[in-house]
């Protein structure tokens, strides 16, 4: 009988229509639903309300069964103080992580990148650089690292000589602070000069590729937006030699004149007047200033729309399933088998 009932279960959800659950992950989300998503969740954890969604045994066996559907993908430093997962409210199954000592990218960060935003489909990749951050701190300074350190850190340099060539009167924890940011600026550069996968989606604005800071004292997640150079950078992407992961159908360079993000992304208009190498260090004020109230945004009854009813959903099919192990252990023990009565 009890095998009997977990066959029955899992032939149930295999067979579930995917809209009973994916809207409570990144299936069918939108580049402004999943980024208000991840500014929602930011928001209460830093007040601490975290509600902890999607950590109990439903979740693991809606994700092991029907595999993940992640609403975002995010870059991150290793740094034990920035746990993604909390730090945006979420749980099991919703956000597809990297994590790399000072947040760069090179060839197994971007792969793993595009394996979340080309392959699963996420709406969103966020470049998560944070303060007090050890990689960038060492690069600034000077320190002295050992064994494979100075070829992981080696992808800061750049951001550090445009932050000095940018603004010379920089020095100490302002320089940091400083360098910290164009860092993401930088990462977020390297990820389309080295991958067309996404700079594709980025151009079709299927996927929305932004920057943030996260503090790592006060729990806040500064949004950065776009790349202040964005269309620039994704009409100088090559063609994919091998097509892209998904075949998408439009062409990179014809779509990065112009961007969707406009229309679709909740953040402060880009501040920077200089070229890409300067990443203009004082533009972050007037964007923190643009977030600081996420929940406020224009999407946010969409967002709202989208996590109630996938939570609805879900819970409806659980109890529907436990209705129906319960008709069929009755009607074994009532009709196939009444001798066990």
């Amino acid at each position: 009988m009890h095998r009997f009932s977990a066959l029955l279960l899992a032939i149930v959800l295999l067979a579930m229509p995917a809209s009973l659950w994916a809207t409570a992950d990144g299936e069918g989300s939108s580049p402004a639903m999943a980024l208000q998503r991840l500014q929602e969740g930011n928001a209460r954890f830093q007040e601490g309300r975290s509600l902890h969604p999607n950590l109990d045994t439903a979740r693991r066996l809606v994700t092991s069964t029907l595999g993940q559907k992640p609403f975002a993908t995010v870059l991150a430093c290793s740094d034990s103080r920035v746990p993604v997962e909390i730090v945006f409210d979420q749980g099991i199954g919703d956000i597809f992580t990297i994590k790399v000592a000072g947040n760069v990218a090179d060839t197994d960060e971007i792969g793993s990148m595009e394996y979340g935003v080309d392959h699963l489909g996420t709406p969103v990749l966020v470049v998560l650089g944070h303060t007090h951050c050890g990689a960038v701190t060492a690069v600034t300074t000077g320190a002295e690292v050992h064994g494979s350190i100075p070829q992981l850190v080696d992808n800061i340099i750049p951001a550090l000589e445009a932050t000095r060539h940018a603004h010379p009167e920089l020095e100490g924890n302002a320089l940091i602070d400083a360098v910290i940011e164009a860092n993401v600026w930088q990462t977020i550069e390297d990820i389309f000069k080295r991958s067309p996968a996404i700079a594709k989606r980025a151009a079709q604005g299927k996927t929305a590729v932004v920057g943030a800071i996260y503090d790592i004292t006060s729990g806040q997640v500064r949004f950065l937006g776009e790349h202040p150079n964005q269309a620039a950078l994704l009409a100088a992407v090559p063609a994919d030699p091998h097509g892209g992961g998904d075949a998408h159908a439009a062409d990179t360079q014809e779509h990065a004149a112009a961007p969707h993000q406009k229309e679709t992304m909740p953040t402060a208009p880009v501040q920077h007047t200089e070229n890409a190498a300067g990443h203009d260090a004082e533009a972050p004020q007037t964007m923190a200033a643009a977030h600081a109230t996420p929940t406020q945004d224009a999407h946010a009854p969409e967002a709202g729309h989208e996590a109630k009813s996938g939570g609805f959903g879900f819970f409806s099919f659980l109890l529907f399933v436990a209705a129906l192990i319960g008709v069929v252990i009755l009607l074994d023990k009532t009709i196939l088998r009444p001798e066990d009565n």
